[in-house]
């Protein structure tokens, strides 16, 4: 995953931001968090809901940014792909509250519901977003898939 990271953040490195339509916007704040280095931080765990944070200012944006981009920062699309690239990037940390959930009540919180989008909100100085712990164990079934489709063409 961190070769697949590196390759995308050294492509949008690459790539100018030619005007000020809301498609480049979209691609101007994606650059920003794609360059960034966002470490995250787990706040809450609840009922298989989990809520992370990450500090503005590690995203490389201002005060000025979040006006400018207020519109993209609250679409799906955004919320999303910048909620899911952060799990991605931070699979060990979601795997071990994932794993660390009593077997007696897996099924119950894990299986019982699936993921479907991120919640999102800005408070302070902190973007926070909200998601069900099954799209962990979604990304480590989709990883171990692949694993085992790689593993099978080489023999």
């Amino acid at each position: 995953m961190d070769d697949f990271v590196r390759n995308i953040k050294e492509q949008v490195q690459t790539q100018p931001i030619i005007d000020d339509t809301p498609i480049s916007k979209y691609r101007e704040l994606f650059s920003k968090f794609i360059l960034s280095n966002t470490p995250i931080k787990v706040d809450e765990i609840a009922k298989g809901d989990i809520t992370f944070s990450i500090a503005i200012k590690d995203l490389g944006l201002s005060y000025q940014d979040i006006q400018k981009f207020r519109t993209e920062l609250y679409s799906y699309l955004t919320v999303n792909f910048m909620g899911e690239l952060l799990v991605r990037e931070n699979i060990n940390k979601f795997g071990d509250i994932l794993t660390s959930i009593d077997k007696k009540q897996y099924a119950d919180i894990v299986n019982g519901f699936e993921h479907k989008k991120f919640g999102f909100k800005i408070v302070k100085n902190r973007f926070y977003f909200c998601f069900h712990i099954s799209l962990v164990q979604s990304i480590l079934t989709e990883d171990f898939k692949r694993e085992i489709k790689i593993n099978l063409e080489r023999s």
